[in-house]
């Protein structure tokens, strides 16, 4: 199964678990009767592939090459983990959307609420915020979390966003949460993604095997482009 563009072709055969960050930012708006003019994806005929090998052919017309390869991702692990398409439907529904072209992120005053409200009264933790040094909006959007945070009660390591992007987070963009055990976090870092995603920001928990066991890193990326004509 392969996702393709007018000019490139992506396998379906990778799946980078941390760009599904960026990726499920993108909320079911894709789909073909949301998306914006000129964007979407659909089956390409069956006259150009063979139907009998079990493969199908979708193009998508007025995405990057690098949301491509994001969605050819999420599309494998729909298939490798066997999840039902609707129930993958209704979960992006509860996702907020990117702004729109050029508008830098910004959390909603209900947003910054939930977050507060979610964290409050509850056990406090340090975290690392860490942001992409390239321009002014993730490290933007990094302080307004920070700040959210802090109101709860929380500590930023440090005492500030860093700037220096971590060799294997460089290339991630939107929110991460690492961790050195993705498969058990530390407790902070379990709450903190469950109240994002009570706020409709998806966070990804990642693993790094360098970090502490107790240790939890907020990566804020760039804002993920769409579009190929950005």
């Amino acid at each position: 199964m392969a996702v393709i563009s007018p000019d490139w072709a992506v396998p379906m055969n990778r799946l980078v678990p941390a760009f599904l960050a960026a990726l499920l930012l993108f909320p079911a708006a894709s789909r073909a009767d949301d998306a914006p003019q000129g964007q979407g994806c659909g089956l390409v005929s069956g006259a150009l592939i063979s139907q009998d090998q079990g493969q199908v052919m979708i193009n998508c017309v007025g995405v990057s090459q690098e949301f491509g390869t994001q969605l050819a991702g999420i599309l494998t692990y729909v298939l490798q983990h066997r999840l039902a398409p609707d129930v993958v439907i209704a979960k992006l529904d509860e996702i907020e959307g990117m702004p729109a072209g050029d508008q830098p992120r910004v959390l909603s005053a209900e947003q910054a609420q939930t977050i507060v409200q979610g964290l409050v009264g509850k056990p406090t933790g340090q975290i690392a915020i860490v942001a992409t040094p390239d321009g002014k909006e993730a490290g933007d959007y990094a302080l307004q979390i920070a700040t959210k945070l802090q109101i709860a009660g929380w500590q930023i390591a440090g005492s500030q966003i860093r700037r220096v992007a971590p060799p294997n987070l460089a290339d991630i963009n939107g929110l991460a949460l690492v961790v050195r055990d993705d498969k058990s976090p530390p407790g902070m870092a379990r709450l903190l993604k469950q109240t994002m995603a009570s706020a409709k920001i998806f966070l990804p928990i990642i693993a790094d095997p360098t970090m502490a066991p107790d240790a939890a890193l907020l990566w804020v990326g760039k804002k993920p482009e769409f579009s190929a004509t950005n």
